[in-house]
């Protein structure tokens, strides 16, 4: 027994270099998977939970802030969102901000990763607030590149949310410190983000410098002006602003280029809608019928992939059975914050269903409310290639000449049924909101494509009619109602009302209630 303590003490050493060792080695593997994250490498939850393991008894803060960040990182690449926040809470939970040696850059890492969960569900709110959580740390990380990136995604929440103003200036001001700290390429990108944004709101001419920065100074393109593959959606971009500023040979050529290098539906629908709205402005209905069939195809095909999306990301989440047998498995869980992770689950969840069930029944409708409206384009464009044709011998030709007007006629009263309730008219309805430039250049067009002779007519009083009447009379000749369009131009009922009693005078010589006003220019062809 005398050698007792000896035989202790050689034990107790034994088990520290064993332990140190274990360290060691575990360190090493550690070190290899966080290079493989930090490379877009893949690894799965089984690759880093032996680490979260190991750490969670013998490592430092520091270590069980990485390997529960790492282990989330597993699970958000596996499309399980609600365990990634779990994951990540817990990565948070098990930093020591306090402490000298506190690894803010990796805080800044878990923030950032959280928020992008939350944009990814459509949770804006949420995400504005771990975007500020990350450009904190970032900077007490005194790393400027992350806090700017981290300070830049808040744009998208605010584009999420609306705020389209609040967007614009968090660009325009990370832009500003990009190039202060010298990060040149970063700063022209993104500024070449918001361009499409800027074409619609008509702000035509800080698009073209922003488009100048991007092209020059992003990096993106090469010497013939091509731009990597995967962001050929610039170049809707480019014929937008081309189509905006009335040069249809280049808007043309922008969105060729789109349709033959993009191949994704987001390209493919772009360009095949550009493309109609240059063949509307140069008055060729057939290809612009050609092309607005193609968008909507892939309008479809864009739709049916969200589903599908939408449908795997409610599957993942709604795995209960799987979370739970799990969470089980995780030592020193804290209730309190499982029961906040569930109800961000519910939230998602719920959210996503609601949203589902109205996308899908507003699509249906749509669907068949389009159907409908291409055919009678086509049956009116064919009814006056016939009336082309028996011009040629009017006399004889002239009942069946009239008979054809009547029932082209009877078509443009359908379509504008019809038109109230098209994509095009009733989003604005629904937004409650005036339209962008862009989209008073695509009711115009309708319109006009419809009622020729309204086009003269409008044209022929626009020097006595402001802006607002003109797009009042054009409105109500859409079949608009007076509280839709009272909307859409951002006036209160009583103004459009009043408005039209004025017009009814001005275009017509004599006093008039706003129906009659109404009734008027309803009937101009």
């Amino acid at each position: 027994m005398k050698h007792l303590p000896t035989i202790i003490i050689l034990l107790l050493a034994l088990t520290c270099c064993t332990t140190e060792a274990d360290r060691n080695r575990m360190r090493a593997g550690l070190d290899s998977i966080n290079e493989r994250n930090r490379n877009d490498q893949p690894f799965t939850v089984s690759d880093v939970r032996p680490y979260v393991q190991f750490f969670d008894d013998h490592g430092t803060p520091n270590d069980r802030l990485l390997t529960h960040y790492l282990l989330g990182r597993a699970y958000h690449e596996a499309g399980e969102a609600p365990m990634a926040l779990e994951c990540y809470q817990h990565a948070l939970d098990c930093a020591d901000t306090t402490a000298v040696d506190c690894n803010y850059a990796q805080l800044c890492r878990v923030y950032a990763q959280m928020s992008q969960i939350f944009y990814e569900q459509g949770l804006y709110r949420q995400q504005l607030k771990y975007d500020e959580m990350s450009v904190k740390y970032a900077w007490m990380a005194k790393d400027t590149l992350a806090a700017l990136m981290s300070y830049e995604q808040k744009y998208y929440a605010y584009k999420g949310l609306g705020q389209i103003d609040s967007a614009i200036q968090i660009i325009e001001d990370v832009a500003k410190q990009y190039n202060q700290y010298g990060y040149t390429a970063e700063a022209a990108v993104s500024l070449g983000s918001i361009t499409r944004t800027l074409i619609s709101r008509g702000d035509l001419g800080k698009a073209s410098r922003y488009m100048a920065l991007y092209e020059s100074k992003s990096g993106f393109f090469d010497e013939k002006g091509n731009i990597i593959k995967g962001r050929e959606l610039y170049y809707c971009y480019r014929g937008l602003f081309y189509l905006n500023v009335n040069r249809l040979d280049s808007a043309e050529y922008w969105f060729r280029k789109e349709l033959y290098d993009g191949m994704d539906f987001n390209n493919q629908n772009g360009a095949a809608l550009g493309l109609a709205m240059v063949y509307d402005r140069l008055c060729k209905p057939d290809s612009s019928a050609k092309y607005y069939r193609y968008a909507y195809a892939m309008n479809d095909s864009m739709y049916a992939h969200q589903a599908t999306r939408i449908i795997e990301q409610m599957q993942s989440m709604y795995d209960y059975s799987r979370h739970q047998e799990l969470a089980r498995q995780e030592e020193k869980k804290a209730s309190r914050r499982i029961v906040i992770i569930w109800i961000c689950v519910g939230v998602i969840l719920l959210t996503g269903l609601v949203g589902y069930i109205f996308y899908e029944h507003a699509n249906r409708k749509r669907r068949e409310i389009e159907k409908q409206y291409l055919q009678g384009l086509d049956i009116i464009q064919q009814a006056r290639q016939d009336i082309e044709k028996l011009k040629s011998y009017k006399k004889e030709n002239s009942a069946l000449i009239a008979e054809k007007e009547q029932f082209i006629q009877k078509q443009k009263d359908k379509l504008q049924e019809l038109s109230s309730e098209t994509l095009l008219y009733k989003q604005f309805t629904i937004k409650g909101q005036e339209p962008t430039t862009e989209e008073w250049k695509q009711i115009e067009e309708q319109v006009y494509g419809l009622y020729p002779a309204f086009r003269q007519f409008l044209s022929d009083y626009a020097f006595i009619l402001n802006d607002k009447e003109q797009k009042t009379c054009m409105l109500i000749r859409a079949g608009f109602k007076p509280k839709s369009i009272s909307s859409m131009l951002g006036v209160g009922p009583s103004y459009i009302s009043n408005i039209r009693s004025e017009m009814h005078e001005k275009i017509f010589g004599t006093t008039g209630s706003p129906k009659d006003f109404d009734k008027k220019i309803r009937d101009i062809g």
